[in-house]
């Protein structure tokens, strides 16, 4: 997966270039970045991604339709086969440097939805930044992620990997960074932004029934706003509050794996409650 001879392209971010004024709002502040990378990073980055099935050797999960596989910044840290590229992508993406570009972006959009999160977390600004997996909330505020995450082939039936749902909310932000194949032509796989319809709504708050989707939503609560294609390239990055509703569109059958970087800030208390 690595070559010896090969030449690193220089670590660009995805919010480099990116500005308040090219916030979307509607139905809840993000940004939709095209062409977020240079080529010769994104294409180096692209061609040495990990697949499902190295992933899940790795991790030990078996492969299965349309799953969700996670190679996450310290685990590709200690792979030699990794190429460098990932690494050093990895490293700044889970840095204090790029904690501060998403703060200089969505720091004010973030207290308006949220205006209690500084009594909660101390000032934004003065948080300590660590690494999953290397650093723990004993000396650590917040501790960041960069994430390379392949969704399997789909047989046997269409399917959607998660419908409506709000990520967790111990999180302070989720970023979607698509790194779709050229020869991928699969319909679906799209990221589908919500609101709530008018009325009393519910989330599946029973972790010991639902497991990780307590923190989805009966998509009879919810109406679609907008649909971000799945495409190469693209960044989609947004605060998270109980207003930051998506999913993923149903995939049609195929072989080929819905690829994609995952970036996440965690912090070590919910910062909002869903039992609505």
């Amino acid at each position: 997966m690595t070559d010896a001879t090969e030449t690193t392209p220089a670590i660009t971010s995805v919010l480099d270039g990116v500005t308040r004024d090219d916030i979307r709002r509607d139905p809840f502040p993000h940004v939709v970045v095209r062409d977020a990378l240079p080529r010769d990073l994104y294409d180096a980055l692209s061609g040495s991604m990990p697949t499902a099935e190295y992933i899940g050797q790795r991790i030990g999960k078996p492969i299965t339709s349309n799953e969700r596989y996670n190679y996450m910044s310290e685990p590709i840290l200690a792979d030699p086969a990794m190429a460098q590229v990932w690494k050093d992508f990895v490293t700044h993406h889970s840095s204090p440097a790029f904690y501060r570009q998403f703060l200089d972006l969505f720091q004010e959009d973030l207290l308006d939805r949220l205006p209690t999160a500084e009594e909660q977390t101390g000032p934004l600004r003065e948080l300590r930044v660590g690494r999953r997996n290397r650093d723990s909330f004993e000396t650590h505020d917040i501790l960041m992620d960069c994430t390379a995450v392949i969704n399997s082939a789909v047989t046997g039936r269409p399917s959607s990997y998660r419908g409506p749902h709000v990520d967790k909310p111990y999180k302070l932000f989720g970023g979607l960074f698509y790194m779709r194949l050229p020869e991928d032509d699969t319909e679906g796989g799209d990221l589908v932004l919500y609101k709530y319809r008018p009325g009393a709504h519910k989330f599946r708050t029973s972790a010991s029934e639902y497991g990780d989707n307590r923190f989805d939503i009966d998509p009879s609560y919810v109406e679609e706003v907008t649909t971000v294609p799945y495409r190469s390239n693209t960044l989609v990055m947004y605060p998270i509050n109980p207003l930051a509703l998506h999913g993923v569109s149903v995939r049609a059958l195929t072989h080929h794996q819905r690829r994609f970087v995952a970036l996440v800030g965690d912090l070590q208390h919910p910062l909002f409650d869903l039992a609505l």
